[in-house]
């Protein structure tokens, strides 16, 4: 699989680290830090809430004090658990509540992700994520006859992190809950079955948080399908100053949805647009092609914020027909990074550290004219993909 990645400031390309610049890394970070002798309380459980129809993970407690970064709460470690029987998952929706039971603002909740170790990604070999949330997600759910299957005993992997940095509100014994609608196997109407797919303009198993230079910049990354496919819903996610986020076929030369986000006060994101194509077949993509995920940014406060940035897209698709979804390879070495970083709790808004093999390489910026130009969207709005 070929995966590539640019990341242009001001138009200048900036090199990449190497893969032992990254392996030293590791290690500094794994034996190093204020927090790193101390273990977090937080504990993760599962259970089926048969009244609402849901699967419920909980996550905690958490304490976070006011003011607190990322950096400055005790944050909890990846953990799993199995599911109690088989069946579809069909969306998630988190909650936070405190030792009272009261409720705590999304805003506190730097970045959760789910994901199912024993399966691999459709555009990468690493674990399949299952779903993806920050401050500003709202809940997703699929329609009721759409739904990812699952088997009983299944395990789904989770990793957070919290802040409170811009509250003067302390929040003691968090719990984070994650209510996933669940249909069980046997159901007279049993759902059609989709998958969800991932892609980062960060490599997949590495930090997916970068540092934001100041003024424009756009950072990208290419990969493609292990198989054909055809993506019925997508969305995605982007820091404080994005400006848009786009996904293009760079074989084709054509750009397939793009979407500025829903800007609060002080350019915070407080929401992601989301394109549906499920009501006209979808949108094929094809293993034949590359794929690029590109962030644009437009930091106007003159210096670069450490791990200020992310790009995020992401949705659900099916197969095509006859195709067949990639199986797991357990020894690839994308595979074994992306286990072992995650596992490992260095995880900053996704899945690891940014690391680099023989073969990823930066690829040069795509030439002017590459992809079709579209008019860009409206804040809070997208553009859909064209037939």
């Amino acid at each position: 699989m070929t995966l590539k990645r640019t990341f242009r400031a001001h138009g200048r390309a900036c090199p990449a680290a190497g893969p032992a610049t990254v392996a030293l890394m590791v290690l500094a970070l794994l034996a190093s830090g204020p927090l790193a002798a101390q273990q977090s309380p937080a504990r993760l459980t599962g259970r089926f809430d048969r009244e609402a129809g849901d699967f419920v993970l909980s996550l905690g407690p958490i304490d976070l004090p006011a003011g607190a970064t990322h950096h400055q709460v005790l944050q909890p470690k990846a953990q799993e658990v199995p599911l109690p029987g088989a069946g579809w998952l069909r969306g998630y929706r988190v909650e936070l509540v405190d030792r009272s039971g009261r409720p705590v603002p999304q805003a506190v909740l730097h970045h959760l992700n789910l994901m199912t170790p024993g399966r691999r990604e459709m555009f990468s070999p690493i674990m399949l994520r299952l779903g993806a949330a920050g401050q500003e997600t709202a809940p997703v759910k699929l329609p009721f006859l759409m739904g990812f299957k699952v088997k009983e005993g299944e395990k789904i992997l989770v990793t957070a992190m919290f802040a409170n940095e811009g509250s003067r509100q302390p929040y003691l014994g968090v719990t984070l809950r994650v209510h996933m609608p669940f249909t069980p196997e046997g159901t007279w109407l049993p759902p059609f079955s989709v998958y969800p797919f991932y892609i980062d303009v960060m490599p997949p198993a590495g930090t997916h948080a970068y540092d934001l230079p100041p003024g424009k910049s756009q950072r990208s990354w290419d990969a493609h399908p292990a198989t054909a496919a055809r993506i019925l819903g997508v969305g995605g996610h982007l820091h404080k100053y994005g400006t848009l986020l786009r996904f293009e076929d760079a074989t084709a030369r054509k750009v397939l949805w793009e979407a500025r986000p829903m800007l609060g006060p002080d350019s915070d994101v407080v929401g992601m647009p989301v394109g549906r194509f499920w009501w006209r077949g979808g949108v094929k993509v094809e293993p034949g092609h590359v794929y690029r995920v590109t962030a644009f940014y437009d930091n106007p406060t003159g210096r670069t914020i450490p791990e200020g940035a992310m790009g995020t897209f992401g949705g659900i698709l099916v197969p095509s027909r006859g195709a067949v979804w990639p199986a797991l390879n357990t020894s690839d070495p994308e595979y074994r990074k992306d286990v072992l970083v995650t596992w490992a709790g260095m995880q900053m808004t996704g899945a690891g550290m940014d690391m680099h093999m023989p073969g990823m390489a930066p690829h040069a910026p795509a030439a002017p004219g590459a992809a079709k130009k579209v008019p860009a969207p409206a804040a809070g709005t997208s553009v859909p993909a064209r037939r």
